[in-house]
C-alpha cells in the first residue's frame, strides 16, 4: 500500500465528519452524509479529472481552480441541477472553513475560496400544484367506511394540515399529538432535528379521534402513529406504503380532473404553503411554518408572529374541510 502524502489533511477530514459536524455542530446525520458525500465526489473529481490518486491527496489541493472546476465538472459529467451544485459548494467552503481553524489551509485561499459565487437558480413556473378544490376532491376519496380510508384520509388532511416532511410523519408516534378541547398540536423533530410544535385544526383533530378509535384503542403513546401488521407485529409505516395508497387516489382524482398533477408527499407540502401566502401569511411565517428557521415550543404561544400563523393555519384548513365534515 502506498503512502499518504498527507496524512494531517486525512485526521482533519474524519475529525470533520465523526466530531465537529455531529458532536460540535449538532448537525443531523443526513446533513453528515451530504457532507460527506460531497468530500466523496471532490476527490473522485480530483481522481478523474486531475489524475490524483487518493493517496496523493494534499491539502493544496483544496483551491479555487479546483473547486471551480468541480463545479462544472458537475454540471457536465454528473448533470447536477444549479441548486445540487450550490449545496456541494457550501460544503466544501464548510470544509475549507473547518480547516482555517485548524490552521491547515492558509487565510488567503480560504478567503478565495469564499469568494466564489454561487450559481443562480432560474425562477420556475409554478406548475403540478393543487388548488384547494383539487385538494377537497382528493380528501373527499377515501372510503371511510373501511378502516384503511379513514387511515388515508388522516394521513392526507394531516399531510396537508401540518406541512410535515413525510418522514416526519411516519416518524411520529401517539403521544406526538397533544389535544386540549377543540385545540391540538403535534411534536415533530424536524430537519436538523430541531423540536417543533405544529398547531392542527378542529376538522383534523376530529379525524384523529375517529382514527386513533380504531388504530389506537390501547393509546399507547410510544407506539407509531401510522403502522402496518404483519403477523400481529407491528411496524412503522413505510414511504412506500404512502406512495402506494397515494397512487391509487391519484389515479380516482384523474378519473375525475385529468389535470391532477402526480400525487407525492412533498406535494402537500408545497401545496399547503402556497394556500397559506395566497391567504394572506407573510412569507416570512411561511418559511418558518415550514420549518425553515426555528419554531420552539417556547414561542408558540408568546410570539404574535405566531399566534398570527395559528390563526391563519387553522382558518385556512377550516375554510377547506368544513365541507364534508359537517
Amino acid at each position: 500500500m502506498k503512502k499518504i502524502k498527507d496524512p494531517e489533511l486525512f485526521k482533519k477530514i474524519k475529525s470533520f465528519l465523526t466530531l465537529y459536524l455531529p458532536k460540535i455542530r449538532a448537525k443531523s446525520p443526513n446533513t453528515v452524509n451530504s457532507y460527506r458525500d460531497t468530500l466523496n465526489l471532490f476527490i473522485l473529481f480530483l481522481k478523474c479529472k486531475k489524475s490524483i490518486a487518493l493517496y496523493e491527496l494534499r491539502t493544496e489541493d483544496f483551491n479555487v481552480n479546483n473547486i471551480l472546476e468541480f463545479l462544472d465538472w458537475l454540471k457536465s459529467d454528473r448533470i447536477n441541477s444549479y441548486t445540487t451544485r450550490n449545496l456541494r459548494l457550501i460544503s466544501i467552503r464548510a470544509f475549507c472553513k473547518y480547516l482555517i481553524g485548524e490552521n491547515i489551509i492558509a487565510y488567503e485561499t480560504y478567503a478565495k475560496i469564499q469568494q466564489i459565487e454561487k450559481t443562480p437558480v432560474p425562477e420556475r413556473f409554478i406548475s403540478g400544484m393543487l388548488s384547494v378544490d383539487d385538494v377537497k376532491l382528493i380528501l373527499e376519496l377515501p372510503n371511510i367506511l373501511k378502516i384503511s380510508g379513514v387511515r388515508d384520509q388522516f394521513y392526507i388532511a394531516l399531510l396537508y394540515d401540518s406541512g410535515c416532511r413525510n418522514q416526519e410523519m411516519l416518524d411520529l408516534k401517539f403521544g406526538d399529538v397533544q389535544i386540549q378541547g377543540e385545540t391540538g398540536c403535534i411534536n415533530i423533530v424536524g430537519k436538523g432535528r430541531k423540536f417543533i410544535v405544529i398547531p392542527i385544526s378542529k376538522e383534523v383533530i376530529a379525524m384523529f379521534k375517529r382514527y386513533s378509535s380504531i388504530f389506537h384503542q390501547e393509546k399507547d403513546n410510544k407506539k407509531f402513529l401510522f403502522y402496518i401488521t404483519r403477523c400481529g407485529i407491528y411496524f412503522q409505516m413505510s414511504a412506500d406504503n404512502v406512495a402506494r395508497f397515494l397512487n391509487v387516489y391519484e389515479n380516482l382524482a384523474k378519473a375525475k380532473n385529468p389535470q391532477i398533477p402526480h400525487l407525492h408527499p412533498h406535494l402537500f407540502r408545497q401545496v399547503r404553503a402556497m394556500h397559506l401566502y395566497q391567504a394572506g401569511m407573510p412569507l416570512p411565517l411561511v418559511s418558518q411554518w415550514l420549518g425553515h428557521s426555528q419554531l420552539e415550543t417556547s414561542l408558540i404561544n408568546s410570539n404574535n408572529s405566531n399566534l398570527q400563523m395559528r390563526y391563519l393555519n387553522i382558518k385556512m384548513t377550516r375554510k377547506l374541510l368544513r365541507s364534508f365534515m359537517d
